[in-house]
């Protein structure tokens, strides 16, 4: 196991959980912005690149691969969003409050907020699991001429759309080649230039852009630093995923008590991220010692 691959992995779900913090900083607060909104951006692409590098070093030459993603992507991100969905109805219909603030109470909870077919689901950071599962369903088609993948990818193409994020795709096509060619890029000449390349791309996009072009270079540069160091670490990919699965829906319900205990922003955002991680480590635990739930991360 490549335990730079599990820090790069948890760097990347914490960051993502920034992102979804509640709060009102803004851009005149340059450095708290930047490490709330813009810097956290980051995390999606390095998932994207580490899930095509894992594709094609382990996954690749796999059988029965398209089943394995069912269990291990489709079946997370259905119960993720289903268990999300019935909180909102209970909270609506029993408790009359609305949690809902992009979606509304009809065909749409199941069409978006469940099938994400055009827009994000009512769990909104798993269209990133819903997007990778769609890049598995195409390799499937593909690599394995597996027709019976058109009744997923049709329709995707007629009644919504085949990816939420064409980037994703992209990046996990980065991934792969990151892998296939890896003994090439560690040469210290190659790496050296390949580096210094991406470091100054990174500051020059900085200077003369938005964090919408210099993530890509950043996520990039902060992957192929890590992937190849000799690190200590811990198996934490269980706990990333349900992380990446669940951090949302608990700041959601948590940030009304967060809002009571304080106002300042910056210790709002540190408080609804410690109480996600908190959480989400008791869930991880609980799945440890109840092996049924381990369904909830794929059985990871």
């Amino acid at each position: 196991m490549k335990y730079s691959i599990e820090l790069i992995r948890l760097l990347a779900v914490v960051l993502i959980t920034l992102t979804h913090t509640r709060h009102s900083i803004t851009e005149d607060s340059t450095f708290a912005y930047f490490l709330v909104e813009q810097l956290p951006t980051v995390g999606t692409i390095l998932l994207s690149i580490i899930s095509g590098y894992l594709f094609q070093k382990i996954s690749f030459k796999r059988s029965e691969l398209f089943m394995n993603k069912v269990k291990t992507l489709f079946i997370p991100f259905l119960i993720a969003n289903l268990s999300v969905l019935c909180l909102v109805l209970i909270a609506k219909y029993i408790f009359d409050f609305n949690f809902l603030n992009r979606l509304t109470f009809d065909i749409t909870l199941i069409t978006e907020g469940v099938l994400a077919l055009n827009s994000p689901p009512i769990n909104p950071p798993t269209y990133f699991i819903r997007d990778i599962f769609v890049i598995f369903v195409l390799i499937e088609l593909i690599k394995n001429k597996n027709i019976y993948m058109l009744l997923i990818i049709l329709p995707l193409f007629i009644f919504g759309n085949l990816l939420l994020r064409y980037d994703i795709l992209i990046l996990f096509l980065a991934g792969m080649v990151i892998a296939k060619y890896e003994t090439q890029l560690i040469l210290p000449k190659i790496r050296i230039i390949l580096l210094s390349i991406l470091t100054l791309l990174c500051f020059i996009l900085i200077l003369k852009t938005d964090i919408t072009i210099y993530k890509y270079p950043t996520a990039l540069l902060i992957f192929l630093i890590v992937i190849n160091r000799d690190i200590k670490f811990y198996n934490t990919g269980s706990y990333s995923y349900l992380l990446h699965l669940y951090h949302s829906p608990i700041i959601v319900a948590t940030y009304p008590v967060v809002q009571i205990i304080t106002k300042n922003d910056i210790y709002s955002v540190a408080i609804q991220a410690s109480i996600s991680f908190l959480l989400i480590y008791l869930l991880y635990a609980i799945t440890r010692r109840k092996i049924w739930l381990r369904i909830l991360c794929g059985y990871k």
